[in-house]
């Protein structure tokens, strides 16, 4: 028993340590846990494993009902405020997969890296992820109200609680005034998007891995976008103007390189924006995450020679946007045994065999031969 409890003690230090890390790499304040974000995100995470759903909102009816959104769940098991933000995920290993998941996908990448939260509940239930954030300071002054005259309602349990700016602010401004994803240095960065809901790409199954720049609203009230690029790339802008989930605000701003990103290699982002009157010019880089021993098809049929007990990814190159493998089969010789083989992502799929011989991986519409010697 006492191995089991360290277990999950370790899992969730190193969770923290993860989300508070990108945070960190970016200048914003770290996140620490909160035990009623953390019961709100459980019996979340259990409602969506029982009932075979997922989303952000619970229907009333439906077994382990416990509030329709985040914010109602929050303050049914006790948190003060209702300002919590709320990211889900499904189907990934670890903490460490979900979270790499969900910063790939823009609108949920904005929330973890959002200027005014500084404590997490999360949970995960087989392999249902729930994480609800909220602002410490706001639950305090919810659950202890200032006596105030003007500044925000309904923000509280009681809808009639004044929340002054002040407080509102107070942790947005500790934090810096601009944050961009990936950070200038970052390295392994992701090279591929392929879905989110809502979807912010819907004409594309697959592009290049979103770049992002949000601009503190405690430090800047008007801006204006110049220019916004990815040197060398074909990229597709969406702002609060033309986002079609109408969930970007007017200080986020994001680019999506209309392919795939490739692997190792440097990036160049080039922003420049006008705030407050003032021109701003943002220039960053980052890497793309480092493999070796990729098999690149770009015709079917193509013929590769391979080693046995050697990890190879076969890459199949995306030939327009709605180009993605949902399923293979193979045939080999009696002489290959797979070690492993399983998709990477909806273009990659990773083997290691023993053993000498033939192999075909193959679908309606594509193939490619192996010959292992």
């Amino acid at each position: 028993m006492r191995y089991i409890l360290f277990s999950v003690v370790l899992v969730n230090l190193l969770f923290a340590h993860l989300v508070n890390e990108y945070r960190n790499k970016v200048g914003l304040n770290s996140l620490k846990d909160n035990q009623y974000l953390t019961k709100a995100a459980k019996l979340h995470a259990y409602f969506m494993y029982k009932n075979h759903v997922i989303g952000h909102y619970e229907k009333e009816g439906y077994p382990y009902f416990v509030g329709v959104t985040p914010a109602d769940r929050a303050i049914k098991v006790g948190y003060p405020s209702k300002m919590v933000l709320e990211n889900i995920s499904n189907g990934q290993s670890n903490f460490s997969e979900s979270i790499e998941q969900l910063f790939g996908a823009i609108y949920h990448r904005l929330g973890f890296l959002d200027f005014n939260i500084d404590e997490i509940g999360y949970a995960k239930i087989d392999k249902f992820y729930v994480y609800d954030m909220g602002n410490s300071v706001i639950s305090k002054a919810c659950k202890y109200p200032p006596n105030a005259r003007n500044g925000y309602i309904k923000m509280c349990k009681n809808p009639n609680t004044i929340i002054p700016q002040s407080i509102y602010n107070k942790i947005q401004n500790q934090n810096p005034s601009v944050v961009m994803w990936p950070y200038d240095g970052m390295s392994n960065t992701p090279v591929a998007f392929y879905s989110e809901t809502p979807d912010p790409m819907p004409e594309y199954e697959v592009c290049g891995y979103p770049i992002s720049i949000s601009f503190n609203p405690s430090y800047y009230k008007n801006i204006e976008l110049i220019k916004f690029n990815l040197q060398g790339v074909k990229t597709k802008l969406i702002t609060s103007k033309n986002d079609v989930n109408h969930l970007l605000k007017d200080n986020q701003f994001v680019i999506f390189p209309l392919e795939r990103l490739e692997p190792n290699k440097k990036y160049i982002v080039h922003a420049v924006f006008r705030v407050d009157g003032e021109i701003k010019h943002f220039n960053w880089s980052f890497d793309t995450k480092k493999v070796s021993n990729v098999l690149e098809v770009t015709n079917n049929n193509q013929t590769f020679y391979i080693k046995p007990n050697k990890k190879y990814i076969v890459y199949f190159k995306p030939q327009n946007k709605n180009d993605i493998i949902k399923n293979f089969k193979t045939k080999y010789s009696s002489t290959i045994h797979f070690k492993k083989i399983g998709f990477k992502d909806a273009n990659n799929i990773y083997l290691e065999v023993e053993g000498c011989g033939d192999i075909t991986i193959f679908n309606d519409t594509k193939k490619v031969n192996l010959k292992v010697k």
